[in-house]
């Protein structure tokens, strides 16, 4: 396997860790076992830390303004399909998708405030 192609690999199973590890702290935390929710917590920092760093050595953001500029289009998007998707469910998954998306939506007023800084 080509390097770009194991880095591909690589990063989106680092990325799928993160998502388990920090699903298992938010169990975890409702079972009353803090200690181990931060534990996990803490490793999902780690595995983000990874691919991060495989990202940042691979040269994949080239240009910060261009990288915030298209992250910024990307969260607004997420946002109108996730309010959308929430149109089409019931609870608790209505809830959901409506609380991401005013995530999403929140993530790109904090990057357009960084871009304006940049």
């Amino acid at each position: 396997m080509k390097l770009e192609e194991y880095l591909d690999v690589w990063t989106k199973g680092e990325a799928y860790e993160i998502i388990e590890y920090l699903a298992a702290a938010m169990v975890a935390e409702e079972q009353g076992l803090s200690e181990v929710a931060q534990a996990l917590r803490t490793i999902a920092l780690e595995e983000a830390s990874h691919g991060a760093r495989a990202v940042k050595q691979a040269g994949w953001i080239k240009d910060l303004r261009e990288y915030i500029e298209e992250r910024i289009r990307e969260e607004k998007e997420a946002a109108v399909k996730r309010h959308e998707e929430a149109s089409h469910h019931e609870e608790p998954w209505k809830t959901l998708f409506e609380f991401t998306a005013r995530d999403e939506e929140r993530h790109a007023r904090i990057l357009e405030g960084l871009l304006k800084r940049l």
